[in-house]
C-alpha cells in the first residue's frame, strides 16, 4: 500500500464526511426517529415502577379502579411498543438504509473512477485482487458497518442512557449516581478498547489485501496451471493463503471478543453493586419497591445501549483502519494528471514529435535516453529492436500512460500534457499483442470504442477487420457472449475484434504493439490484409518482430538501449551493416 498521506480522522473528513453531508437531511431524520425509539425503550424498561406504584401497592383504591389503571397501563405500554418503538424505528431504518446505499454507491464510484484514472505506475504496484477487496471486501464493509451501527443504534442508545439517568435522578439520587459511575467506567474502557481493535483490524486488512491478490492471480492463471500440470502445487499455494487468512480472522475475532468480555465483566460487577445499593436504599426506607423493580429492570435495559455504544467504538477502530487504506488510494496522485489550468483544444492530424525525451521506471535504470524523433503525418513506422530496447515504452509515452522524466512529446505542435487523457487517447486506435476482451457480448466489446455505434457500423468495422466472416457464423452473431478474457475466441479472432474496435473509433493515428507476433500464419495474413486496406492516409506505428510487417512500412526505427540507432527504409537498412541486419540474420526479425 502507498504510505498514507492523511491521518485517519482526516481521511474520514475528506472522503466520507462530504457524502454524509450530501444526504444529511435523510440521515438527520433517521437519527431523530431512532432517538424517539430510545425514549420508547426507556419507558418500557421503567414500566415495573408504574405497575408497582400505581396498580399493585396502593391500598386506598377499589378493585374496579385498580383494573382500570391496569388497562390504561397496558394500553400505554402497547402504544409505546407498537407505535413509538416499532413504527418510528422502522421509518427511520428505511430512511437511513436508502441513504446508506447511495453513500456506498458514491464511495465505490469515486474509488473506481480514481483508480481507473491513476497511471500505470500505480497499477504496476497494486494487483487487481487487492483493489477489488477495497470495493467489495472488508475495508468498505467496515466503514458501512460502523455507519450503520452509529446512525441506527447509537442515537437510541445514548437517549436511553440519558433518559434513564434523568428518571432515576428524580427518584433516588444515590442510585442514579451509581448508574452514572458505571456508565462512565464503561465508556472509559471502550475508549481503550477502540485503539486495540483498530490495530487488530489493520493487521487483518493488510493480510486480506495480500491474500486476495494472490488468490486472484492463481485463478487468472488457470490455463497456465493446466498446461504445466501444476494443480497440486497451486492447491498447496492456495491452502497456504487460505490458512493465513483463516489465522488472521481467528486472531481478529478472538482478540475482539476479549475486549467484549472485559465489558461484559463490568456489567456483571455493576449489577452486583446495584443489587446491594437497591437493598440498602429500600430497607432504609428511602425508595419504594416499585423503584427497586424499575432500577433492576432498567439496568438490564441499560446493558443493551452500553453494548451498542461499545460496538460502535470498536467498529470505529475498524472504520479508521479501513479509511486509512481507502484514503491512501484516493489521495494517491496520478503521475500523468490532466492539466489543472485547462486543457488545450484537441489538435488535428499532424506530426508526432519527441524532443529530448528521457524516461526511467521507478528505482530502475533509464529506459529511453535523450530521444529526438519526428514522424510526419501519414507515415507507417516500424519500431524494431532487441527485448528491452524501449520500443513499447516509446508507445506508452506517446499514449501518455507514463510521462517522460525529461523532454516533450507533442502531437501537431501540442504538448500532450496539455491534453486530457480522454482526448489524447481518443486520437489513437491501439491494438496490443494480447488484446483484452471483456466478459460480455461481442457487441458490447466492440462498442468500447464508440458507445453510440449501431449494428450497421459494427458490421462495417468487423468487415474491414476481416472479423465478420467468423461472427456471422455464430448462432447469436454480435449478441454472442464471450468468456472471461475472450476465452471462447481464438487468438486470431480476439485480435481481429481488437482491430475492429480500432477501426470503429476511426482515429487519425494507429498503434500496433506486436499485434500479430503470437498468431498463426492464416490469422496473421487476415490481419495484415485488414491493416493494409484501412490505414491509407493515417499515421501507423508498429512494434513488430515479423518481416512481413516491417517490409510494408515507409520507415523503420531501430532501437537499442533506449536510443534510435538506425532510421531508414527496409532496403536501406538491410544494405548497410548495423543492428537491423543483425536482427534479420539472427532471425529476431523473422518471416
Amino acid at each position: 500500500m502507498p504510505t498514507p498521506s492523511l491521518r485517519p480522522p482526516d481521511a474520514f473528513r475528506r472522503h466520507l464526511w462530504p457524502l454524509l453531508l450530501r444526504h444529511r437531511w435523510s440521515i438527520l431524520a433517521a437519527v431523530t426517529l431512532v432517538g424517539l425509539h430510545g425514549v420508547a425503550i426507556t419507558m418500557q424498561n421503567v414500566y415495573p415502577k408504574w405497575l408497582f406504584s400505581e396498580v399493585l401497592e396502593p391500598k386506598d383504591i377499589d378493585a374496579p379502579e385498580r383494573w382500570r389503571r391496569l388497562a390504561w397501563l397496558i394500553a400505554g405500554y402497547l402504544a409505546v411498543s407498537l407505535l413509538l418503538r416499532m413504527a418510528v424505528w422502522h421509518t427511520g431504518y428505511r430512511l437511513f438504509t436508502r441513504a446508506r446505499e447511495r453513500i456506498v454507491f458514491s464511495l465505490r464510484s469515486q474509488f473506481f473512477r480514481h483508480v481507473n484514472h491513476l497511471c500505470l505506475r500505480f497499477h504496476g504496484q497494486h494487483h487487481s485482487g487487492e483493489l477489488f477487496s477495497y470495493l467489495f471486501g472488508t475495508p468498505l464493509a467496515n466503514v458501512m458497518q460502523f455507519f450503520q451501527q452509529t446512525s441506527m443504534l447509537t442515537p437510541g442508545a445514548v437517549v436511553i442512557i440519558i433518559s434513564t439517568l434523568t428518571l432515576f435522578w428524580q427518584w433516588d439520587r444515590p442510585i442514579a449516581a451509581l448508574l452514572l459511575c458505571l456508565c462512565a467506567l464503561s465508556l472509559w474502557m471502550m475508549r481503550h478498547a477502540r485503539r486495540r481493535v483498530q490495530k487488530i483490524q489493520t493487521d487483518y486488512q493488510n493480510a486480506e489485501g495480500s491474500v486476495s491478490g494472490r488468490v486472484a492471480d492463481l485463478l487468472r492463471g488457470n490455463k497456465t496451471v493446466k498446461l504445466h500440470s501444476m494443480e497440486s502445487q497451486i492447491m498447496v499455494d492456495f491452502e497456504r493463503e487460505a490458512e493465513l487468512i483463516g489465522r488472521k480472522s481467528y486472531e481478529r475475532d478472538v482478540l475482539s471478543h476479549i475486549e467484549w468480555m472485559k465489558q461484559e465483566t463490568l456489567t456483571y460487577g455493576g449489577y452486583a453493586l446495584l443489587l446491594a445499593a437497591c437493598a440498602w436504599r429500600y430497607l432504609g426506607g428511602h425508595i419504594e419497591l416499585g423503584v427497586v423493580a424499575a432500577c433492576l429492570a432498567a439496568y438490564g435495559g441499560l446493558n443493551w445501549p452500553l453494548q451498542q455504544i461499545f460496538t460502535s467504538v470498536t467498529l470505529w477502530g475498524g472504520c479508521l483502519a479501513s479509511l486509512e487504506r481507502i484514503g491512501a488510494v484516493l489521495d494517491t496522485a496520478s503521475t500523468t494528471p490532466d492539466p489543472v489550468d485547462g486543457t488545450a483544444p484537441v489538435p488535428g492530424p499532424g506530426e508526432l514529435r519527441f524532443e529530448n525525451v528521457a524516461f526511467r521506471y521507478e528505482a530502475g535504470p533509464p529506459v529511453v535516453h535523450q530521444l529526438n524523433l519526428v514522424i510526419p503525418y501519414g507515415q507507417r513506422i516500424a519500431i524494431v529492436g532487441p527485448s528491452g530496447a524501449g520500443k513499447s515504452t516509446l508507445l506508452q509515452l506517446l499514449l501518455r500512460l507514463y510521462d517522460p522524466s525529461a523532454g516533450t512529446v507533442s502531437i501537431a505542435g501540442t504538448d500532450i500534457r496539455r491534453l486530457s487523457g480522454r482526448d489524447l487517447r481518443r486520437l489513437f486506435g491501439v491494438v496490443p499483442q494480447d488484446a483484452f476482451i471483456f466478459r460480455t457480448t461481442l457487441r458490447d466489446n466492440l462498442r468500447l470504442a464508440r458507445a453510440d455505434a449501431d449494428d450497421a457500423a459494427l458490421r462495417l468495422a468487423c468487415e474491414r477487420a476481416n472479423a465478420w466472416e467468423f461472427i456471422e457464423r455464430l448462432p447469436e452473431g454480435l449478441a454472442t457472449p464471450v468468456g472471461e478474457g475472450g476465452s471462447s475466441l481464438s487468438g486470431g479472432q480476439r485480435q481481429r475484434i481488437a482491430i475492429a474496435r480500432a477501426f470503429l473509433a476511426d482515429p487519425p493515428y494507429f498503434v500496433f504493439d506486436e499485434a500479430t507476433s503470437a498468431l498463426d500464419t492464416l490469422s496473421e495474413k487476415l490481419i495484415q490484409e485488414a491493416i493494409e486496406k484501412n490505414l491509407t492516409g493515417r499515421t501507423a506505428l508498429f512494434v513488430a518482430h515479423r518481416l512481413s510487417t516491417v517490409k510494408n512500412c515507409d520507415r523503420i526505427l531501430v532501437m537499442d538501449a533506449g536510443v534510435v540507432v538506425q532510421d531508414g527504409t527496409y532496403d536501406q537498412l538491410l544494405a548497410q551493416p548495423g543492428l537491423f541486419r543483425e536482427l534479420v540474420q539472427g532471425q529476431q526479425l523473422r518471416g
